[in-house]
C-alpha cells in the first residue's frame, strides 16, 4: 500500500501546472528605472575613464547612457538562461546599516560569479550594486566589476589578464554623484 502513496504524478499536465516560485530582487527595475530618470532629467552626466592609472575625464551625452549601462542589464537572474542557476544568502550588516542579498552561481561555469546588493535598512531601497563576470577569452582572462549606485552613479572596471599582459580599465559614469 506504501507503493501507492509515494507515486508521483509526472504526467504533462501535472508538469505544467508547476508555478516557478523563485524570485529573487529585481535588480533590472532599479538600474531600469535610473536609466528612464536619466532620460527623463537633464542632468550633467560625466565620465572619467582611467586606463592603467591614466585618468581622461568627459562630458557624456545623455544618447549614449542606456547604451554604455547595457553590461548591468544583460545579467537578469530573474529570467531565463540565468533563472535557478543562482542561490540567495541574506544577512544584514549593522556597519553599513544594510541588509545584503548575495547571489552566488550554481554552476561553476556562469560567467556570474557574484551578485551582491545592498538595501537600506531604514527604505528597504538599494544603496549600491556589485555583479561580478569571469570570462576566458582565448589566453586571456577578463575579470568585470560593475558597480552601481542608484540614483547617483556606476563603474564598470575590467582587468585583462594573459601571459605578460595586465590591463585594467574603469570608466565612472556619473550623473547625481559629487564624489567618484
Amino acid at each position: 500500500m506504501g507503493f501507492y502513496s509515494c507515486k508521483s504524478n509526472n504526467s504533462p499536465a501535472a508538469i505544467a501546472s508547476t508555478v516557478d516560485t523563485v524570485k529573487f530582487l529585481p535588480i533590472n527595475d532599479f538600474i531600469l528605472s535610473d536609466i528612464k530618470d536619466v532620460k527623463n532629467i537633464p542632468y550633467f552626466i560625466y565620465k572619467i575613464r582611467t586606463v592603467n592609472k591614466k585618468k581622461d575625464s568627459t562630458t557624456f551625452p545623455t544618447a549614449d547612457f542606456e547604451k554604455f549601462a547595457a553590461p548591468f542589464l544583460q545579467y537578469d537572474i530573474n529570467k531565463q538562461p540565468l533563472k535557478g542557476q543562482f542561490k540567495e544568502t541574506t544577512f544584514h550588516d549593522n556597519t553599513t546599516k544594510s541588509n545584503t542579498f548575495i547571489y552566488t552561481p550554481i554552476n561553476a561555469d556562469i560567467a556570474v560569479r557574484n551578485i551582491t546588493v545592498l538595501l537600506d535598512e531604514a527604505t528597504d531601497k538599494p544603496k549600491n550594486i556589485f555583479i561580478q563576470i569571469n570570462k576566458q577569452l582565448n589566453d586571456t582572462t577578463v575579470i568585470e566589476r560593475l558597480q552601481w549606485k542608484p540614483r547617483k552613479s556606476f563603474r564598470i572596471t575590467k582587468i585583462s589578464q594573459a601571459k605578460n599582459f595586465n590591463e585594467e580599465e574603469s570608466n565612472y559614469v556619473s550623473w547625481n554623484d559629487v564624489i567618484n
